[in-house]
């Protein structure tokens, strides 16, 4: 699957996030930072979310193919491996119903919204901002420090001051994963026919 092609968040989502401006060098940074921040969330949630297009190879389940990006916004075409073009039913979300027994197929599809989820937003922005504002100790390997009778220990995403998704930020992606999966090479989903997944936040 492609990393994200930019970034989900903006320089302006951090700095509400922070609730300050960014100073020159911190933008530099924090610009790079949403890029991989975008690319991280993007993998963990197995959604790209920006518009695009896609090619996948497929194999049916009695008759039929869920597609695992979403929102799904079109058909372009359904094709066996051979090029010629297969009949077809789109139910307007993500499955392919009534395309028999034939397979493997190549399905091309757009899908993703001009809009991205305000909890993708929230979580890549907060994870530059976070980034920006880890203590320099941390930033530089230090996981525990004692002074007297007290110590501190810094989580280990926040250690060596690198963009990483926190364990409530992984939560936060999984919840837009297809939870119902045949396997996880975009085969048809196994017993889809009678049984919707688990609700994402996409709804279905």
């Amino acid at each position: 699957m492609k990393g994200a092609s930019m970034a989900l968040a903006t320089i302006a989502d951090v700095e509400a996030r922070l609730g300050r401006t960014l100073t020159a060098d911190e933008a530099v940074k924090a610009s790079a930072w949403l890029n991989d921040a975008s690319a991280l969330f993007v993998q963990r949630a197995m959604q790209e979310f920006e518009v695009g297009e896609s090619r996948v190879r497929v194999f049916t389940n009695n008759g039929i193919v869920r597609l695992i990006q979403r929102p799904v916004i079109a058909i372009v075409d359904v094709k066996d491996i051979n090029g010629n073009s297969v009949d077809y039913t789109w139910d307007g979300f993500q499955s392919l119903y009534d395309l028999g027994t034939v397979g493997p197929l190549d399905v091309t599809y757009e899908h993703g919204s001009d809009i991205i989820p305000e909890a993708v937003v929230a979580v890549v922005a907060g994870m530059v901002a976070r980034t920006l504002s880890i203590a320099g100790d941390a930033v530089a390997g230090v996981t525990q420090q004692s002074v007297g009778p007290f110590s501190q220990s810094y989580a280990s995403w926040a250690v060596g001051g690198q963009i990483m998704l926190s364990p409530a930020e992984v939560a936060v992606a999984d919840s837009y994963r297809t939870k119902i999966m045949g396997n996880a090479s975009l085969l048809g989903n196994g017993g889809y026919g009678i049984n919707y997944p688990n609700q994402t936040h996409f709804g279905r």
